[in-house]
Formats: structure tokens, sequence, C-alpha cells
């Protein structure tokens, strides 16, 4: 069910554009959308490349260069492991494209072991990927998100083998990158692993430190420049209502921005992202230390990892890659089922159809000119929350370590 929805709903996406573009002459934004006819521009990458020459001095900041550099540190490090490269742009898309190629053959394979037929499991794992839409926005855009999204699924994986040492590390590496993997420690609260707890907060604090230096080769220079780039990030696309990014931005912040008539100037809306943030973060805070806790670990993985994508004020839809860590949990548990001769949970049912709109398509939903896709993924995270928060969708105890995300 899982397969089909997607691929049609890929299919769709591609028609819907193919006959605006061919037949209706609209080859423009918002109808030539993130799917196989549109312009691949790799922006989050090309854009920087002057900059990264002078990597590791005080002009990295410099304003000759164009806009400020607009993410963390430990993201400019990772950019300028690529910029060594001739091609830059190329390599990384060669190393996504091996990434994910290598990630649909460990799936096959984990496929064949719990008995799926070869046919099946081949078409299943390549479907899977050719019809994936956070893969082909990563790809599209260029973005650094399958680091954050590699190294959260890695300590998730240590975790469930009971190696929480190294889980704290790849928490705490991919927190420094981007902040929010941090919730995943909710996984060791869970545990009462509080020293790695602990352990992975340093771990991210010192990534940041040591990157904050790298960059420019000055702490004071590599923070205060850092933080300009931040604070005009939250100016330009947290703060203001971007017609041409909205219909890419799932996030809880981002659907109120998009159906605010009014929306408040970009001061008084920054004085009520406090409150958001307190707010948001209380209520899956208490959600999951209320509801969670009791069940099993992939309604625990599942809930925080939808909270990872949805709560920050901004979050583009490179951040679906997330999604797989907990689907392919799903996926497993399922097969396995079936293998075992039981009975599929009814629970799985609305959870594969959540993962089914999330994981395809849909940039033909457009609303008054504008698109809606990351509005309905929105809405459809928060059920794909309530589901995870509702029932056990597995069994009470510990997955067994084959059966969790690699």
């Amino acid at each position: 069910m899982f397969l089909t929805g997607t691929v049609v709903m890929g299919l769709l996406a591609v028609a819907a554009e193919f006959i605006c573009a061919r037949w209706l002459g609209l080859d423009r934004i918002p109808y030539n959308g993130m799917t196989l006819g549109s312009k691949l521009d790799f922006a989050d990458l090309a854009m920087f490349p002057p900059r990264f020459d002078h990597f590791h001095t005080t002009d990295f900041f410099s304003h000759a260069w164009g806009s400020d550099f607009l993410y963390p540190a430990p993201i400019a490090v990772l950019y300028w492991m690529f910029h060594l490269f001739p091609d830059d742009v190329n390599f990384f898309l060669a190393f996504v494209s091996l990434c994910f190629v290598c990630l649909t053959g460990w799936l096959f394979r984990e496929l064949r072991r719990r008995g799926v037929a070869v046919a099946g499991a081949a078409v299943f794992a390549s479907l899977s990927l050719v019809f994936s839409y956070p893969a082909y926005f990563e790809f599209n855009r260029a973005n650094m998100e399958i680091f954050v999204w590699g190294l959260s699924a890695l300590g998730i994986l240590l975790l469930v083998r009971n190696r929480p040492w190294m889980a704290a590390v790849c928490i705490g590496l991919a927190g420094a990158c981007k902040g929010y993997p941090f919730f995943y420690l909710g996984l060791f609260l869970m545990r009462k692993r509080y020293r790695e707890m602990i352990f992975s907060l340093l771990v991210g604090a010192v990534a940041n430190v040591v990157s904050l230096w790298a960059v420019a080769g000055n702490f004071g220079v590599g923070r205060a420049g850092t933080a300009a780039g931040l604070d005009e990030f939250q100016q330009l696309y947290v703060l203001r209502r971007r017609a041409n990014e909205m219909g890419l931005d799932h996030s809880i912040f981002g659907f109120v921005k998009r159906f605010w008539v009014n929306l408040p100037s970009p001061e008084r809306l920054q004085r009520g992202l406090w409150g958001y943030l307190v707010t948001a973060g209380l209520i899956a805070i208490g959600v999951f230390l209320w509801r969670l806790r009791k069940l099993p670990v992939i309604n625990q993985v599942l809930f925080v990892t939808v909270t990872c994508i949805t709560l920050p004020p901004t979050s583009y839809d490179y951040t679906l890659l997330h999604l797989y860590t907990p689907w392919v949990m799903i996926v497993f548990f399922a097969v396995e089922a079936w293998k075992n001769e039981q009975v599929i949970p009814r629970e799985l049912w609305p959870v594969c159809i959540c993962f089914m709109v999330l994981l395809s398509a849909q940039s033909e939903m457009i609303w008054h000119g504008e698109r809606v896709e990351a509005q309905i993924k929105c809405v459809v995270l928060l059920v794909l929350a309530a589901l995870a928060a509702w029932k056990p969708l597995g069994n009470r105890l510990e997955l067994d370590p084959a059966r969790a995300v690699a």
C-alpha cells in the first residue's frame, strides 16, 4: 500500500508539472515544483564558494562575498570539506548519490534476510528511492542535512545496540550542526542514561567551539560572524513570509505564517517566536514524558523525529529525510509480523498512509497561486505524532539490533 501510494502520488506530481509547463504555459514558480521537471540549482552549496576560499581567516565573514554565512559553524566545516575538491558540487552530488544507492542496497539485503522474495525486495527498495521526495529535495538543494540525518540515525542504532556513549557522540555532533537532534536525548532519558546525556551536550559544545575557531582562525571572530549569519537567517526566513519558500517549510511556525492573514512585523513576530518555542517545547516534553515512556521504542523514535522536524521555526523539506529512521523500523516490524504469520497491527495502517504522503511529492497542491504542499505535510506530521503517542506500534520489548536503522 505504501509503495503503490507513493508511486501514484509521485507520478501525479510529475504529470501535473508537465501539463502546466507544456500545455498551459505555466513554466514558473509555483507550477514548476520540486519534481523531475524542475531546474536543479544546488543552491545551498553553490552560493558560498568565494567565501570558502578564505576559510580559517577573518576574511571568511567579509561582506565582500555577499550575504552572511547563514548556518552554524559545524555546517561551515562540512561545506569546506567539499570545497577542497576542484568541482565541489559534482563531488557532493556523487557522494549523496552513493549514499542513497548504498542505503537502497542495504534495505534490499535486509528485506531478503527477512524472507522477502528477490523481486519483491528489489522493487520495494528501488522504487522507494526513485520516488523519494526527501531524497530528491536533498539532491536538488545540495544541503548538508544528509550528515545531520546520518549522525542522528547512527546514534539511534548505537543506542538500541546498547552502546550509549558512542550514541551520545553521534547525537552531540548532529546537535552541534543544527540543534534539533538534541531532542533525541529524550531516548537516553527514557533509559536513565543521564551521564551520557550530559556527555552528548558536552560533545556538541566542544564541536561548536572548535568549529567557531576553525572558520575564522579566531574564536571571537568566528562567534560574532556566525551569530550575525544566524540573525540574518532569522530575519530573512523565519520572521517573514516568503511566498516561494512557504510551500517547502513544513514547520508548525511556517504553517501559522502561511495562513496568518495580517502577519505582524518582524519585530513583533520575534517576540511571539520565543513564546511559540517555549510553549511548543513544553507541550512536546509533557506528551513525551506522560505518554511515550510506556510505549515501545518505535513509538518513541517516531514521536521524537516528528518533534525534531516540526518544532523548529523553519524546517525545509530535506529534513523529511529523518523520517526514514522510524520508517525502516516499521517496515521491518511489518515484514517480521508477516513472516511469523501474525496479524499486522491495525495501528500501522494509518501510520503507513501518513508516510505515503510525507515521503512523496504533492507539488501540484497550489492554492491562490501559492504551493501548500508543506502545510499539508505539517498537518500529516502532527497526525503522525498523535498516532505515535496513542497506541503501541510494536511489541513492548526493545527492538532487536538487526531491526534498527543503519
